[in-house]
């Protein structure tokens, strides 16, 4: 096999797990959040970078500018973030955290976590070691690059 053939190999694999990571994060939420995972995802970009204004937001999120506006509608109805004018740009606005998205994110992240760790209960010390390692590897590979295709 060629690097390039083992290369795409492992990318599929990758592909895939990660497909099934995400999946078993949300299932622990589903039932006690009704947060679909753009929202999620948005909720935590804002907890994370915010406030933002709508176009930094839809960048990091890589959507459009009318989706984070209607996922930052819903997430605003439901007392999770709040718009507000900014100071620095009267044409502009900025979206920042509740004191409920902010509750709501770290229960939905308990939960997950939660679940995490029983899996990892089965794990040797050196397992946890490679684990820590492979994250780093995917904490690279997620970061930005000089073009700006990947957002962290």
């Amino acid at each position: 096999m060629t690097e390039r053939a083992e290369d795409e190999a492992v990318l599929a694999r990758l592909r895939t797990v990660t497909m099934w990571l995400s999946r078993q994060m949300r299932e622990p939420s589903a039932a006690a959040t009704p947060i679909t995972p753009s929202r999620h995802s948005t909720l935590w970009s804002v907890d994370k970078f915010g406030p933002l204004r709508m176009t930094d937001l839809a960048r990091l999120e890589k959507i459009s500018k009318s989706s984070v506006t209607r996922i930052v509608g819903n997430l605003a109805a439901d007392g999770l973030v709040e718009v507000t004018p900014d100071a620095n740009d009267g044409r502009s606005t900025l979206v920042g955290m509740t004191p409920e998205g902010t509750r709501i994110l770290a229960a939905t992240s308990e939960r997950t976590d939660a679940f995490f760790l029983s899996r990892l209960a089965d794990f040797s010390e050196a397992e946890k070691v490679m684990l820590e390692a492979a994250v780093m590897l995917l904490e690279r590979l997620a970061s930005p690059g000089e073009d700006g295709s990947a957002q962290a």
